[in-house]
């Protein structure tokens, strides 16, 4: 088993926005990443849990925890990116329940300044919850591009 850093190494979020836990593994173009829905979340509707949709965001901080996990190896701190949509979101149930163990599965379709990833989120008996192909964005120069010189 590889230690990995703690995640505040490698994604620029922080509580109560961090919806990412830590890294549990990799196997080639497979990054897989862990969250235990909190009782106290922010997106928590009482009597019923956290809406699946939110699914959505935590495969997006797993794909920066895989992007994090590079710089690190690099000897380089976390970066912003960019969220740029997804293609065939879809969940099998309405919500998750707090104290759930989440793992998320983020699969490297290219990778790139645009790049893709299928990204899977399963429960703690391996069901699938909830599964998308996302698209994140970049750029080398991520400072250059914020002022506007680097479009």
């Amino acid at each position: 088993m590889t230690d990995y850093p703690t995640i505040d190494r490698l994604v620029p979020h922080r509580a109560p926005m961090l919806l990412v836990d830590r890294i549990v593994g990799e196997e080639g173009d497979v990054t897989r990443a862990e969250h235990i829905i909190p009782a106290d979340s922010i997106f928590l509707t009482p009597g019923k849990g956290v809406p699946t949709y939110i699914a959505f965001e935590i495969m997006a901080q797993s794909i920066c925890a895989t992007d994090g996990l590079r710089r690190w190896r690099r000897g380089q701190g976390p970066e912003l990116g960019f969220l740029l949509g997804c293609r065939k979101f879809t969940a099998t149930r309405a919500w998750l329940q707090p104290g759930e163990v989440m793992t998320i599965e983020a699969t490297c379709l290219l990778d790139a300044e645009t790049s893709s990833y299928d990204c899977r989120v399963l429960d703690a008996d391996g069901a699938v919850v909830a599964t998308a192909t996302v698209n994140v964005f970049q750029p080398e120069d991520i400072q250059g591009y914020l002022e506007g010189t680097k479009l």
